[in-house]
């Protein structure tokens, strides 16, 4: 049986090579390293109750993929400020996306989502280099990491059919509404679930100059009607990429 592949193709050089999607069975928060390491202290008649044996939790982290941050940066927030701002090593890592690597929402978007009680009204949106060019009618479910070691921040969740828009970018919701945090580069900030019974394998890498193609054709796609235009874009997603 033929294998279907997922790419994660980066737009920007060096990120795939320094910051990868990760498969999920990679991801390993602190507090798991300490159960099990509690778990091989218990003696036998207490070992069939402990978190390290819930499949429930544990099942979680074997699908899918992970979404790292590919920059370091501090998130700074004011209790009677409104939004956020924020600082990155270099001001040239502002200028290897021709978006913004940082951005957010408008109160038409943000202002109807509910909210825990110490989130701040803006989300903020780390717009990655990553595109995925997938199979036909595959969908990807995307969804905050689970069980992670803080909840300082916390991606929202929701689904993206890549033939309507392929780029993969992160809106977390910020639960810090005074003071600063730093994300390191690496960290895990998305995890991201096919929706199918395929098999699927995964690459990660640049993209090539077809891909590139496809993406500097986006902005003229999203911007040339005053209507949605999603089953125009998913046909010419298929037809480039020959997909059957």
């Amino acid at each position: 049986m033929a294998i279907d592949e997922v790419k994660f193709v980066s737009t920007v050089k060096g990120v795939s090579d320094m910051f990868p999607i990760k498969p999920m069975s990679e991801y390993k928060p602190d507090w798991v390293k300490k159960a099990r390491e509690d778990y091989k202290k218990l003696d036998k008649t207490h070992k069939h109750t402990h978190i390290t044996l819930c499949s429930g939790i544990f099942e979680l982290f074997k699908f899918g993929w992970y979404v790292p941050m590919w920059y370091d940066v501090y998130i700074t927030t004011g209790k009677d400020k409104r939004g956020f701002s924020w600082r990155v090593a270099e001001k040239q890592m502002s200028m290897l996306s021709d978006e913004n690597i940082i951005d957010t929402h408008t109160d038409k978007i943000t202002k109807f989502i509910p909210r825990r009680k110490d989130r701040i009204d803006n989300i903020v949106k780390i717009n990655t280099p990553y595109r995925i060019i997938a199979p036909k009618n595959i969908k990807f479910l995307f969804l905050p990491m689970p069980y992670p070691d803080h909840f300082d921040y916390e991606s929202s969740s929701g689904i993206l059919d890549p033939a309507v828009n392929s780029e993969v970018n992160v809106q977390l919701y910020w639960n810090i509404k005074e003071g600063e945090r730093f994300i390191k580069a690496g960290s895990p900030l998305m995890q991201i679930v096919p929706i199918t019974d395929k098999d699927l394998t995964m690459v990660c890498r640049e993209a090539n100059e077809k891909e590139m193609n496809w993406v500097n054709k986006k902005p003229y796609f999203s911007s040339f009607s005053f209507s949605p235009i999603r089953n125009k874009i998913k046909e010419s997603y298929h037809k480039y990429f020959n997909k059957s």
